[in-house]
């Protein structure tokens, strides 16, 4: 929320609503989704990069920046990669 500078309360966030989907659009429910753009993408992917030291490949964004489900699941995945390396190479 700061860095996207959205006047939105966190709280008001379902996990499973969509963060690109308008309400009026094929498929979107009246007040659902946050109608973020491909630059406010931009902006989740480095402030994800940064805070965290992970990498998201372009395939992981147009696959898995639904949500906040969506995107946890991957920032999840992305910390857990490194350990399952160091353990496979043990």
């Amino acid at each position: 929320m700061e860095r996207l500078k959205l006047e939105v309360e966190p709280a008001s966030i379902e996990d499973g609503a969509p963060l690109f989907s308008a309400a009026g659009e094929a498929g979107a429910e009246a007040g659902t989704g946050l109608a973020l753009d491909s630059v406010e993408a931009l902006e989740i992917v480095v402030g994800i990069e940064e805070k965290w030291g992970v990498v998201i490949e372009d395939d992981s964004v147009a696959n898995e920046f639904y949500s906040i489900d969506t995107l946890s699941g991957l920032v999840k995945r992305l910390l857990e990669a490194p350990v399952a390396e160091a353990a496979a190479s043990a």
